[in-house]
């Protein structure tokens, strides 16, 4: 190999290097000042499906929270709401309200509390006699209330009907 082209080969290399070293210096300064993402459920209901933001997160003693929006996804009459939980819903205690209305527009409120590593994914079902309203997912805090109750840190909220 001739001399000249040694050195071409050299430039070309030491190029290479000063471009990964700054790509790998840019990658790293966006990942550290990227603010962390808050775990999302995935909904699934009349062949569509949905990344919910959490309505409401704090942490474990209600401090620094933030809050978003409240999630609607289609739910018919007679179908049922798919939910896929995020690791940090499945390594908790977490409960779940769903809201029924029935065919006298009367409200029906269920509640099922969930142990941690339970479960990771849950069918809501409806009828045509009882509509799904909606559904909220909620992890409790360390803070409980003058009855005695946990507050919830963390609330997803699926408006459904």
């Amino acid at each position: 190999m001739q001399a000249r082209t040694k050195k071409i080969l050299a430039l070309i290399a030491v190029g290479l290097m000063v471009v990964l070293v700054a790509f790998v210096g840019v990658m790293y300064a966006l990942i550290r000042n990227s603010s962390p993402r808050l775990p999302e459920i995935t909904a699934f209901a009349h062949n569509r499906a949905e990344q919910i933001p959490p309505l409401a997160y704090c942490n474990l003693y209600l401090e620094d929270c933030t809050t978003g929006e409240l999630a609607e996804l289609d739910v018919p009459p007679g179908s049922s709401l798919q939910l896929s939980l995020p690791q940090e819903i499945v390594d908790a205690p977490w409960r779940m309200l769903v809201v029924y209305q029935d065919a006298s527009g009367q409200v029906v409120v269920q509640q099922q509390a969930h142990r941690a590593g339970e479960t990771r994914a849950v069918t809501v079902p409806s009828s045509e006699d009882l509509q799904l309203a909606g559904v909220e997912i909620q992890l409790p805090s360390a803070v409980i209330d003058e009855q005695g109750l946990t507050q919830a840190r963390a609330a997803w909220s699926i408006k459904t009907a």
